[in-house]
């Protein structure tokens, strides 16, 4: 069981409900990301804990992190000129 203060809670709440916090499956929808990419992407740290993804009071696993589709975008689109500089 995972405890946090007050503060925590209420902050993970609101952004459960923030836009561009999503699910794997909707991310997968709006960028066009297969999700094994995505999920391999996370295991080996090109995208974070905390900017681009996170776990909300309703987390019961690791399929069920939430995304921020902005970051993620942000980042991959950054990494993808590296790329091809």
């Amino acid at each position: 069981m995972l405890f946090c203060t007050v503060e925590e809670y209420a902050f993970s709440c609101a952004m459960t409900k923030a836009p561009g916090w999503v699910s794997a499956q909707k991310l997968e929808e709006i960028l066009g990301i297969d999700r094994k990419t995505l999920f391999k992407y996370r295991d080996d740290g090109t995208l974070k804990l905390g900017p681009h993804y996170a776990a909300f009071p309703e987390t019961r696993s690791r399929d069920s992190y939430r995304w921020n589709v902005a970051a993620v975008r942000k980042h991959l689109n950054k990494l993808e000129k590296q790329a091809a500089a």
